[in-house]
């Protein structure tokens, strides 16, 4: 007699199973880029685009603080913050780090999709090409940057 086989699984099963399980374990919450449980985001007395690029410059001095390049950067959704971030480059060692690329990836885990359609990117400085090209890629509807919330449009796969 035959011994029967164990059942086999496709990698996407296998992977697929394995998200849908941790979606649904209790307790679990978003991890950020670098490990630590993602923390709630504190949203502005005032929806509007001045307070957002406020956030962005005070992640920008806790970048400072911290010994990282000076760069901030949230993305907005309806009116709220759905990801933030400083620069991490120094502090996790990753050239891809930027604040915009960081802010993105947080805003993708806490959404969960990487499709960020009708958000907006507001960063303390212009988005360099990498970040720029990471916003086009997902889906981010405009940029703004800088103290005088300069709209830098859509974002471009090549500036």
């Amino acid at each position: 007699m035959k011994a029967k086989h164990p059942i086999r699984w496709s990698r996407r099963a296998l992977f697929a199973t394995a998200g849908v399980s941790a979606l649904l374990l209790p307790g679990l919450r978003p991890r950020s880029a670098h490990g630590e449980a993602a923390a709630e985001i504190v949203q502005p007395d005032r929806p509007e685009p001045r307070a957002f690029i406020e956030r962005a410059f005070e992640l920008r001095r806790q970048a400072e603080a911290s010994g990282d390049q000076p760069y901030g950067a949230v993305v907005v959704k309806d009116d709220r913050i759905v990801g933030q971030s400083q620069s991490r480059v120094v502090l996790d060692r990753d050239p891809t780090a930027h604040a915009e690329m960081a802010a993105i990836r947080d805003a993708a885990r806490r959404l969960g999709s990487r499709d960020l359609s009708g958000c907006r990117l507001y960063s303390s400085s212009r988005p360099c090409p990498m970040c720029e090209a990471a916003a086009s890629w997902a889906g981010i509807e405009r940029l703004s940057f800088g103290r005088k919330v300069t709209d830098g449009g859509v974002p471009k796969l090549c500036g």
